[in-house]
């Protein structure tokens, strides 16, 4: 039976880009947030280390993507190059290879970090019309309700129990990538509620917000609030520009303050740690802050594979190969910039940071250029979801979450990008040479739109 599971999990994806890709993009978004799990005592150990089937899954994306993209090399080749800051720091961290003890645990971490990537420029491939757009919203909104129902099934069922300590999420998957993916969604429906004005839309933010807070992580919520307040200063005008995300800024602070379940979650002994004792001490308040293993784990890594090479790291996968190899009680770091940091180096990081800037203001770009409703509402959809995706990073391992965080925050940056350039199409772009192509009136620049294929199979009619 696992056999056949793995099978299907790897083969699966490859059929569906042979056959029918969209259809690909499509499952992948729906079935991001299933329990597809052996458990920790199912996990198989081969030559490639400990593998779980949503690595053996990461593995089927990772083929079926490449085998789309490497017919239209050239024009997947203009797209990355409009996200050129995050396609170096793939590149920077591919070199880094050279240096990794180890190359089979440096190419899983390489399939982990390009993964989100491929997965863009499929969507940008692929769909070529407003309505696949749509049909990608829609099925990433089925993917947050099926992710709340079969998380609420848990609990009424009482498979999982609900507690400060263990939050609400899907089995397998768990509360923390439950609630990042939902606060993802969160955004999208928000950017839909904001433009269009749809019932539905204001419902789905509220359902995915709640049961994003329901899963008790405390980075995911203050995400949350951040990503909220970015979108309000962007897409509001006047008082509600300012009053509301201050009224943000004072509730998130008094959340925690105020609320026995999320002060627990948040100090160690959050039973005896009151108001007036943060307010007239807060050095001592911060230093029961309960960072459940994370700031012990942070410093063993900093000293042993970041201040040995500080500017280019130890090696990308240095950290996983040495916790799976040797026994240190530690598997994860729960901090991506701590990864980052001890295996590319500074360098790398800041390569990470320019990326993450560089798509934001993109973002924003797009948002203040959009012509549409749905131009505007998924440019705040994808600036939610970054700032969400970015802040969720700190203390959590979100690029080991591809298939339930990285496609949908990447997925929903390609949604605004070809928004933007079937707008651009739209309007009557005029040729301007074989760098792009230039808005008569506004001098703004794009690339060619290749057309849709028509026939279901890309593999025989690609050019």
């Amino acid at each position: 039976m696992v056999e056949l599971a793995i099978i299907l999990t790897v083969l699966v994806p490859i059929v569906l880009a042979l056959a029918w890709p969209r259809a690909l993009i499509l499952v992948v978004l729906l079935t991001g947030t299933l329990p597809l799990t052996l458990g920790r005592e199912g996990m198989m150990v081969t030559s490639f280390g400990r593998l779980d089937l949503y690595a053996i899954r990461l593995l089927g994306l990772w083929v079926a993507a490449l085998l789309i993209i490497v017919p239209q090399a050239w024009q997947a080749g203009l797209y990355a190059f409009r996200f050129r800051w995050h396609l170096l720091f793939l590149l920077f961290a591919m070199v880094a290879l050279l240096w990794a003890p180890s190359l089979v645990y440096g190419a899983r971490m390489i399939a982990k970090l390009t993964a989100p990537f491929l997965f863009l420029l499929l969507v940008l491939l692929i769909c070529q019309s407003w309505s696949s757009l749509r049909q990608l919203e829609t099925m990433m909104l089925a993917s947050g309700v099926l992710a709340v129902v079969i998380s609420l099934a848990s609990v009424v069922s009482g498979y999982t129990t609900l507690s400060a300590q263990l939050g609400l999420g899907v089995p397998g998957l768990g509360p923390a990538a439950t609630s990042a993916n939902l606060a993802m969604l969160s955004m999208l429906a928000l950017g839909l509620a904001r433009t269009t004005y749809r019932r539905s839309a204001f419902l789905l933010f509220g359902i995915f917000a709640v049961a994003s807070f329901a899963g008790f992580t405390r980075m995911t919520i203050i995400a949350l609030f951040v990503a909220l307040t970015a979108i309000l200063w962007v897409a509001f005008k006047g008082w509600s520009r300012w009053v509301l995300p201050l009224a943000g800024v004072v509730s998130l602070p008094a959340l925690f303050l105020l609320s026995d379940t999320f002060r627990q979650r948040m100090f160690k002994d959050g039973a005896v740690i009151s108001f007036d004792l943060i307010t007239k001490d807060p050095a001592s308040a911060l230093e029961h802050i309960h960072g459940s293993g994370r700031f012990d784990a942070w410093a063993y890594v900093l000293t042993n594979f970041f201040w040995p090479s500080p500017v280019f790291g130890s090696g990308v996968g240095t950290t996983q190969h040495y916790f799976y190899t040797h026994a240190t009680g530690l598997n994860v770091i729960h901090s991506e910039y701590i990864r980052v940091l001890a295996e590319l180096g500074v360098f790398g990081a800041l390569l990470l940071a320019a990326a993450a800037g560089a798509y934001m203001v993109r973002m924003v770009n797009h948002y203040r250029t959009a012509t549409t409703q749905e131009g505007q509402a998924y440019a705040l959809a994808a600036l939610g979801s970054l700032v969400v995706y970015f802040l969720f990073m700190a203390t959590d391992n979100a690029i080991d979450y591809v298939t339930s965080c990285g496609v949908f925050v990447f997925g929903i940056v390609a949604m605004s990008e070809k928004a933007r350039e079937l707008e651009l199409q739209d309007l009557r772009v005029l040729p301007v040479g074989a760098q792009g192509i230039e808005l008569a009136d506004s001098g703004e620049k794009g690339f060619p739109i290749e057309p849709e294929p028509v026939r279901r199979f890309p593999l025989v009619s690609w050019k």
